[in-house]
């Protein structure tokens, strides 16, 4: 890690499973609080036909050009596919702002969080990337834990209509910062994502396995490996000195 230091002026992170946890547990928490929501609205459902479909609709924008999910249409959907009607545009916004106080009800940060970014903060520019379909989820968690204060930048794929590892989502960063790609550590969890993102963009990159990711990816030929891999996030501690 000390051998990157002299190289670098910025640390870019991901969000979910980096600097919080957000894995199968707070998955299942967010789909069972939507679960209720619907059967309270329309009645009961196969449970874990919803789980299926959206395991889907969180893999989906993965392939192709990397197409963010609307998630005003993927929940309309999910009440088409589920019980056959259409919901109201008042159930929908009741369904959405359910989803909204879900995600944000299911994160934690743990204190060394604040302590290690505090810490970076002193020596490197920071700024976050997020792979999330409603970016007033992912604001709103940030401020809500203190966290908004250390990014200079947060992009939010809601916001751009693109996902990691699509470039446009680290050329956005990139610009608002000022930054070049090769000043930049980009450390996440995702390999697809983060990882062959921020390196296909000319990114260093840090492959960080401390919490259990909800969407794996394998690797394909070709891909970069990460410059970095870390089980724990303070292990970046190191970069400072």
């Amino acid at each position: 890690m000390k051998t990157l230091a002299p190289h670098l002026k910025a640390l870019v992170f991901d969000y979910g499973n980096t600097l919080i946890e957000f894995g199968p547990q707070q998955v299942e928490s967010c789909d069972r609080a939507l679960s209720a929501a619907l059967t309270q609205m329309f009645g009961q459902h196969d449970f874990e036909k919803l789980t299926a479909m959206q395991h889907h609709e969180r893999r989906s924008p993965y392939s192709g050009e990397f197409i963010e999910n609307d998630l005003r249409d993927i929940t309309r959907r999910l009440v088409r596919l589920l019980y056959e009607k259409d919901p109201t545009n008042e159930q929908l916004d009741e369904l959405l702002d359910v989803r909204f106080q879900a995600m944000t009800s299911a994160v934690r940060v743990d204190d060394h969080v604040h302590e290690l970014l505090e810490r970076l903060a002193g020596r490197y520019r920071l700024g976050l990337i997020s792979n999330y379909p409603c970016s007033r989820s992912i604001m709103h968690s940030l401020r809500q834990h203190n966290l908004e204060r250390w990014f200079e930048s947060v992009v939010v794929s809601a916001d751009v209509g693109r996902v990691k590892p699509h470039p446009s989502l680290f050329e956005l960063l990139t610009k608002q910062m000022g930054i070049e790609p090769g000043h930049a550590l980009f450390v996440g969890d995702n390999w697809l994502g983060d990882i062959q993102g921020a390196k296909r963009f000319g990114m260093r990159a840090a492959l960080t396995t401390q919490y259990v990711p909800y969407e794996k990816f394998d690797r394909e030929p070709g891909d970069h490996e990460p410059d970095l891999k870390i089980t724990h996030l303070l292990e970046l501690a190191g970069l400072v000195d």
